[in-house]
């Protein structure tokens, strides 16, 4: 297997003990909309029972700011979602495969299989297709699908479908977004690196970018008609930057690229989203969000809480709605929400009660996309589909007492001050992380709160968080987080820690 395949098969990683996306091929075909109320528990039989519209009712259930409605048996895989103007959720499911239609004010589920009989598709079973984007445009609903070659589009009213074949082999379209120049654009994971674009009158252009460097393109937001962002991916070279701008007008001979960011390295990049004062980017393989200044230039880097059970939380997309900025954590099993500098405090959110406590209970929610009030998210393995309330507010949380800017001499002490405001049912834990790794477990930073947990009760109470800088570290700002915890909540308050 060449290194670009590999590339594609890391981005595909369920976590060890659950499987792994497989990429398979197959052509989609038409075929005549019939309907059914039945599944069947086989998983290469038919997901929908031979049928391709199935409608059912779901259940929600509620943990904190999230609720979740459990899709039907057999596990839908459910993966790539987007919202609609009416606040329904479009998804991908990828063992029918095809897309569904969630409306979370009756919990009508409404799903519509790809045009395809189960003969015709050459992936394993139960997973039949890799679906990662999904967008709504010219009226229709439209899907990557990786293993096809294609990207195909549902119209809701009638049931018809439209293939629009990619001209490159091999493309494995990944991500979708609909640009202000009414084309439909997209990521390929391909051997050779594209970004594709669809035309309003349906043609396909796939512009070559990043050939010297052999980075995968994976997520693309647009700012206006002559400038957007995108990411791209190289697990094996890390490059300076690997956040990069371009004017979607000037791509007729191929995507010029500027990189955003400075001489930064910069690796596994796999989202993007920006606010009018920052963009922001999430490295896979690490347990921390990167924000970058539009007006300062710097990069902040926001660690996320630890776990346990792994040494990375695996930070997946992230997506911004006004100031606020939202990413999912993989393997930690988590949404997070972050209210950035010069606040800097994160608030994140269990994905399953109990909380997971290894890695085999990972639900695998991969995908994300912000709504008015919220943020909707897909389940791989947990098998549904999730919103988190943005007007939740925990009972509890923390605050630096003073500034949150401190300067740590190299070798030397300094001292934090925090408190613990509103009431809790339930103990608190306090643990800590950093910014020096991309892990954010602290190494030269000894990080020491005077209290490690907290009976159940009420605030303030206050706490002093001792830093030590134990070993050498190169001159710049890091980021220290302390953060409490009653399982289902975590709130973090940062500190930023000059070394000079």
């Amino acid at each position: 297997m060449g290194l670009k395949a590999v590339a594609i098969v890391v981005l595909a990683v369920i976590i060890a003990g659950t499987g792994v996306f497989v990429f398979s091929t197959f052509t989609p075909s038409n075929t005549t909309k019939t309907t059914s109320t039945s599944t069947t528990s086989s998983s290469c039989a038919p997901t929908l029972g031979g049928a391709s519209e199935l409608r059912s009712t779901l259940t929600p259930t509620n943990i904190t700011a999230i609720t979740e409605w459990q899709l039907p048996e057999p596990l839908r895989y459910a993966n790539a979602v987007i919202t609609a103007p009416d606040g329904s959720v479009w998804f991908g499911e990828q063992s029918v495969p095809g897309v569904a239609h969630f409306f979370p004010s009756n919990g009508t589920l409404v799903e519509y299989a790809w045009p395809n009989t189960v003969g015709e598709i050459q992936g394993s079973c139960p997973f039949k297709a890799s679906i990662w984007g999904v967008a709504l445009w010219k009226g229709m609903v439209w899907a990557t699908d990786q293993d096809g070659n294609s990207i195909v589009g549902l119209n809701p009213v009638n049931g018809s479908f439209q293939i629009l074949n990619l001209p490159q082999p091999n493309s494995s379209p990944y991500t979708l977004t609909v640009g202000p120049d009414g084309a439909l654009w997209f990521t390929a994971l391909t051997s050779t690196p594209f970004i594709g674009r669809v035309s309003p009158s349906f043609a396909v252009s796939m512009y070559p970018v990043l050939q010297d460097n052999n980075e995968d393109p994976t997520d693309i937001q647009f700012v206006n008609s002559s400038f957007a962002y995108f990411t791209a991916l190289n697990p094996y070279k890390p490059v300076p930057s690997g956040l990069y701008s371009f004017d979607p007008q000037d791509v007729a001979g191929g995507v010029s690229p500027t990189p955003i960011g400075g001489n930064v390295t910069l690796s596994d990049l796999t989202s993007v989203s920006a606010t009018s004062t920052a963009v922001y980017v999430v490295q896979h393989a690490t347990s921390n969000l990167w924000g970058y200044g539009l007006v300062s230039h710097n990069w902040t880097i926001y660690p996320t809480s630890t776990e346990d059970y792994t040494n990375v939380t695996l930070p997946y997309f992230v997506r911004t709605s006004g100031d606020t900025v939202w990413f999912n954590e993989h393997y930690g099993n988590k949404i997070a929400e972050l209210d950035p500098a010069p606040v800097g405090t994160l608030t994140e959110f269990s994905e399953a009660d109990p909380p997971v406590d290894n890695g085999s209970q990972i639900q695998n929610d991969l995908t994300i996309a912000a709504a008015s009030g919220g943020l909707w998210f897909t389940s791989t393995t947990g098998n549904y589909i999730g919103f988190i309330n943005a007007s939740y507010k925990p009972s509890f949380r923390i605050s630096v007492t003073g500034s949150n800017s401190l300067t740590l001499p190299q070798g030397g002490n300094a001292v934090a001050h925090l408190q613990v405001l509103g009431d809790w049912a339930k103990s608190l834990q306090v643990t800590v992380s950093d910014s020096e790794k991309f892990f954010s477990t602290p190494n030269r930073i000894a990080i020491q709160p005077n209290i490690t947990s907290l009976s159940p009760g009420s605030g303030p109470v206050s706490m002093a968080v001792d830093l030590d800088q134990t070993g050498y570290l190169p001159p710049g700002i890091y980021t220290v987080a302390v953060t409490v915890s009653d399982g289902l909540i975590l709130q973090t308050a940062y500190l930023f820690v000059t070394i000079p």
